[in-house]
């Protein structure tokens, strides 16, 4: 058994094709059907069942390929950390995000990257449903998410800010605030139903008795905003408001009655053996969290 082997392993998982996993890998076709085939024969088990339409991993070649992944994520924190003793620390970093978490992101990592120039960081938008499973994948290091209000798996969580909520509009109301309850009747572009902040939404709307009309549904915080401009409310965070300020035209009504809030923060792997990168992340994380406090 060999790490290229691993490595085709976990494409051919990513990819269900040996001609796509082959291109993922900069190798050719054959050679990755022949490696896997020399796998197979070595572990005894069959790991990928050959279709007409692609490759798809047997029951053990699913159990199998989580192996796969961390034993490459170990090598990888392995060359990492070399690094460091080197006199600096390198290497790609990949950070899975909720939506409403990405305007603030620049902020959160910007330590680590001024710390370390060496580092690469790869931000990926994802839901929290979709951090928690990349994250136990290896697909991602770390996630920035809600941590308390649905389960984030078995992981290790560090708070980074708390986030509240605002009417965004700009229609013409009185007063400095809205009361959730004010609500009742309005039509308003809100982000997807897969996404926890518009659950979030939709369970203080429902526990103050505001029965809402969805005109609009998106995956996107730039769509939400271009809906408000052209006339339609939106809920949003109070994040993507101090980052971007205030558009013209518009308002950025606390809402309240009560004010809800939640935390988001950096969630990793537990792990006896960080690996270097992600623990240059969550020390960096700590010590700005230090500093807001």
């Amino acid at each position: 058994m060999n790490l290229r082997q691993l490595e085709y392993l976990v494409a051919l998982a990513g990819e269900g094709s040996f001609g796509r996993a082959a291109e993922r890998c900069n190798a050719s076709q054959p050679a990755v059907s022949v490696a896997i085939a020399k796998l197979e024969a070595e572990l005894g088990v069959e790991l990928v069942r050959r279709e007409s339409r692609g490759a798809v991993l047997t029951p053990p070649g699913e159990s199998l390929v989580r192996w796969a992944r961390e034993a490459l994520a170990g090598v990888q924190g392995l060359t990492v950390e070399a690094t460091r003793f080197a006199g600096a620390l390198n290497g790609r970093l990949t950070l899975g995000v909720i939506p409403t978490a990405l305007p603030a992101v620049a902020g959160i990592t910007r330590g680590l990257l001024s710390s370390h120039p060496g580092v690469h960081l790869e931000i990926r938008s994802l839901s929290s449903d979709m951090i928690v499973d990349e994250l136990a994948a290896f697909r991602i290091d770390a996630g920035l998410t809600y941590l308390d209000n649905e389960p984030v798996g078995a992981v290790t969580a560090t708070a980074v800010y708390t986030e509240r909520y605002v009417l965004l509009t700009t229609e013409r109301r009185t007063g400095k605030s809205v009361r959730w309850s004010d609500l009742d009747g309005s039509s308003l572009c809100l982000l997807t139903p897969d996404m926890q902040n518009r659950r979030i939404i939709d369970d203080a709307l429902d526990r103050n008795g505001a029965a809402v009309s969805a005109v609009v549904e998106t995956d996107s915080i730039s769509a939400l905003i271009s809906y408000v401009r052209a006339g339609w409310p939106s809920i949003v965070s109070d994040a993507w408001v101090e980052l971007y300020g205030v558009p013209d035209g518009m308002r950025a009504l606390p809402l309240v009655a009560p004010q809800i809030s939640h935390s988001v923060g950096l969630v990793t792997r537990i792990t006896e053996l960080a690996p270097p990168l992600v623990r240059a992340l969550t020390e960096s994380v700590t010590a700005r969290a230090v500093e807001l406090a």
